[in-house]
Parts: C-alpha cells; structure tokens; sequence
C-alpha cells in the first residue's frame, strides 16, 4: 500500500510539469548533439530527467557516453556521443567544453543539472547532479532533490548541411529551417524563383530568368527594363557616327569631334574664325583646319614672318602692353624693335589690307625717355604719325593701321594685338636639302630654310622653274636648268631668248 502511494505522488508530479516547466538554456555543442539544461518539476529521479527532455523533444544522455569503453553506466536508450578523448563523464566532458576545466562544480552552467544514470543505484532510480554553490558533483539520489535542471540534448539539425544555395542553416529541436537568399524558396532553399513567371517582359520581348533577376530582351524599337519605351534610336538618326541616347519620347544624339546640330548632320567650320593669319588661306577639315601660307609666311597659322636678321612672331589677340611683353618673353623672343623703316615697313605688309590690326611694338616711353627693350635710344628711322611722340607721361608705342602703320603712342594698358621679335639661330640638325641653310627661332618653335638660287620649296628640294616665265620667243623652246634655262629657236630666229 505504501509503495502504491509512492507510485501516485511521482505520476502527480511527472503529470504537472509540462504545465510548470520554466523553459530551458543551451549550454555546448559535442559532436553534433546540443546539450541544454532544461528546467523540470519535482524530484530528480532518473525518470523524471527521462521525461523531462523527451517532453520538449529532445533526447537525453547517460552519466557516461556511451561510446567504446564508456557503457557501464549506459543504456541504449541514451545518445552515444564522442567524448574526444576528455574521459566517459558526461559532465566532466560538457564542463571541458564550458569552463575548460575537467572539474564540474567549478563550472557555472552546469550548476543544478542532474544526468540520466541507469544503474548507478540499487533502485535505478536517482540521477546525479552538481550543485556549483557548494563545489560538489555527483550529487546522489537525485530523487532527493526537486525542480532542478535536466541534461537533455537534441542532434545538430544543421550538421549535414542540408540547406543549399548558401541558404542559412537555423537549427531547432529535432529540426531546422532554412534562411533562404533572396531568389530561392523551399525547405531546403533548393529552388530557384522564376521571375518571369509573373510575364514582367512588355512589348513582345524574351525574359530571361536569373537569381532573385531577370532580364529583358527587347524586341527591335522598344527599350528599357520592362521593355516599355519605345527606343527613338532605333532607326539610327544620329549622323556622321554620332552616339545616339535614348530618351523618353525623344533621343540626343552626341556628336563626334567637328560635327554639330541635333543629328549631328553639320560639319563645323573651323575656318569661320579667320584662324590663318598674314593673308593665309583656310583649309577645313572635320575637326580641324589648316592654313596655306603665302610666300614669306609659315607657321601653322602663318603667324611667322622670317627676315635678314631674324623672326617676327604675328599674334591673333589683343592684349595690353605688358601682357604683350611677357607673352614674348615666354616664347623665347621679344616686343619687335623697330629701328630701321625697312622692318617697320615688313611688318604693315605682313599684315592682311582690311585687318583691323594696330598692333604694339618694344618702344615704350616715359617722361622725356624714348627706349627699346634692349634699352637702346629711339632710332632716327621710326616713322611716327603726324604730332607724335608725346613724352609726357608713361605711354607705349603701337603701328597704326589707320595711318599707313605709322607710329602713334597710347596707355599701355590698352588693348592690341602685338609683334614679336626672336633672333636666327642655326638649326642644331640641317633639314634644307641643296645646300639650304637652316635658321630656327623663338626656341626652336620654328624652323625654316634659306635656298640657293634656282631651288625652292620648305626645304628647298624643289627644282625652280625658270621656265615658268615663258622667256623664248618666236615660238622658241624652253629647257629649264638649275638657276638657268636655255632656248631652242625655231629656224630662222636666234639669240638668248630667240628674240632676233
């Protein structure tokens, strides 16, 4: 009768726990099994740990693990777990794994945790605990303890890796779920999503599914994600191969260098400038032009002059005076000095008839002081206008192409075109065939040559044509020779020209 009541009281409390339980903590992992320490009411008898994890679903382990030479104080009913080599004690294995100590009760987690052990007493009925508190392990007769831990463990749901298409493994009590990455679905995260299920493509065109993706392949004259837009560069209306843009409702089109107007349809004239000066002619080209020169002219806008004594370099704006000088400065020469009438009178021939061109000159004068920029004094043979030099306050002297490019005197701060002025020196590598001279100036910018007689040319590899002329007369024969040319008369004519 006793023994009967015993029997009741335990089925009352197993009966109340599920309704008492105060959950449960994960404490460490051991080969592939988790072990938790759940929370169970009533005594700590080996049954109520058994019931207690397999309440929550999980199973539960033996005092000793149950692997090879670790099965005195195990039952088959118990998980088998790798012990790595720690010992056979479950606890002493769990508090290496915790604490790094082989010792439990010096283990917090592990304080009021009672484990499953068949046969360790005569009654098979008590588990054995650890109690942290009072630095004790193998509490026995567990019976005689109540509402403590159980130890339970479920296996790592998670360990064979049963989530794919780098899904994230979540694992659970006897489960686990799968964190799928955007673009697959399933239990496992093993399918992925057609996008295009859902016809998302406009306009008859192609969808092609990707991951969490998809792409449309337009049919010809639409554009854009969906395919939605119709594509105004289809029909190609950007010329001279321009790139042409998409917009909506209209396009753009980018023009290559030198080509201008909404299709690109118009070539630039570079030439409208007037780039070429000295009265050179323009060349355009598709973004860009040339300039060809006339005789005694050179440079790529035939901004270069060559003389007996040096060069002059023609700008194409308009500066002030010491804006001038420091721009001839910079270019290895200088403000031209005109002492002599003859380079004054080169200049005003060098410059185009109808050019709106004054340009400024080195003479610059102070109070009762008339200098050069080699500070040399004004030369007898500077033409001046008609009332001019004033010397009253610090001017500067520019040609005046309203009269004849005499020389007339402004503020140096006015605005001018200038000339400047860099000496000959020989080219560092001859360039000028039949016996040329090469010169070069303004710091080797330009280079030029000076021919014998009866050759021309840029470096004087062209033969002159004597005959050009038409010196024979009477019906006379030309035959041209280098700085030279003879005649052949007609019968009855003689002479150097057949004039007689």
């Amino acid at each position: 009768m006793v023994n009967m009541w015993k029997f009741l009281v335990f089925i009352a409390a197993v009966v109340v726990w599920p309704d008492s339980a105060q959950g449960q903590e994960y404490l460490t992992t051991v080969d592939n099994w988790n072990f938790y320490k759940v929370r169970a009411s009533g005594p700590m008898s080996n049954q109520n740990v058994k019931f207690t994890c397999e309440a929550m679903g999980m199973r539960y382990p033996c005092y000793y693990s149950g692997t090879g030479g670790c099965t005195s104080t195990w039952t088959s009913d118990c998980i088998t777990f790798d012990d790595a080599g720690v010992n056979c004690y479950t606890q002493q294995v769990l508090s290496t794994n915790l604490c790094g100590t082989t010792i439990p009760w010096h283990c917090q987690p592990l304080d009021d945790t009672f484990v499953y052990c068949p046969g360790c007493w005569s009654d098979d009925g008590s588990s054995v605990g650890t109690d942290y508190e009072t630095h004790n392990w193998q509490l026995q007769q567990g019976s005689h303890y109540n509402n403590m831990y159980a130890l339970c463990a479920d296996i790592d749901d998670c360990s064979s890796a049963p989530c794919q298409n780098g899904a994230v493994c979540q694992d659970g009590v006897n489960s686990f779920t799968c964190q799928c990455v955007p673009g697959y679905a399933g239990t496992h995260c093993e399918t992925d999503i057609d996008e295009c299920s859902s016809a998302p493509c406009q306009n008859g065109a192609t969808c092609q599914d990707g991951v969490n993706s998809f792409t449309c392949q337009c049919a010809h004259g639409y554009t854009g994600t969906l395919c939605e837009e119709i594509d105004e560069c289809s029909s190609a209306p950007c010329q001279n191969g321009a790139v042409c843009y998409d917009e909506f409702n209209n396009f753009t089109c980018q023009c290559s260098a030198g080509y201008a107007g909404t299709l690109c349809e118009t070539d630039i004239d570079e030439c409208a400038s007037s780039p070429c000066l000295g009265g050179g002619t323009c060349v355009d080209h598709v973004n860009g032009y040339t300039c060809v020169c006339p005789k005694g002219h050179m440079g790529d806008k035939c901004e270069t002059v060559p003389y007996f004594d040096g060069c002059l370099l023609f700008s194409s704006d308009a500066v002030s005076y010491p804006e001038a000088s420091q721009e001839c400065q910079t270019r290895g020469g200088h403000l031209v000095d005109v002492k002599e009438a003859e380079l004054q009178r080169l200049i005003a021939d060098s410059i185009p008839a109808g050019s709106d061109v004054s340009p400024w000159t080195g003479l610059k004068l102070s109070p009762g002081v008339m200098t050069y920029t080699d500070g040399t004094s004004v030369s007898g043979q500077f033409q001046w206008s008609a009332s001019e030099p004033t010397t009253s306050c610090e001017l500067c002297a520019y040609l005046d192409n309203t009269d004849g490019y005499l020389a007339r005197t402004a503020s140096c701060m006015e605005q001018h075109h200038y000339v400047c002025q860099s000496d000959l020196k020989p080219c560092q590598r001859n360039i000028c065939y039949n016996n040329g001279v090469c010169s070069t100036c303004f710091n080797d910018s330009y280079s030029y040559c000076s021919c014998l007689d009866g050759y021309e040319g840029d470096i004087c590899n062209i033969d002159t044509d004597e005959c050009a002329s038409n010196p024979c007369q009477n019906g006379g024969f030309c035959m041209n020779g280098v700085n030279s040319y003879h005649c052949h008369c007609t019968v009855g004519y003689g002479g150097e020209t057949c004039q007689t």
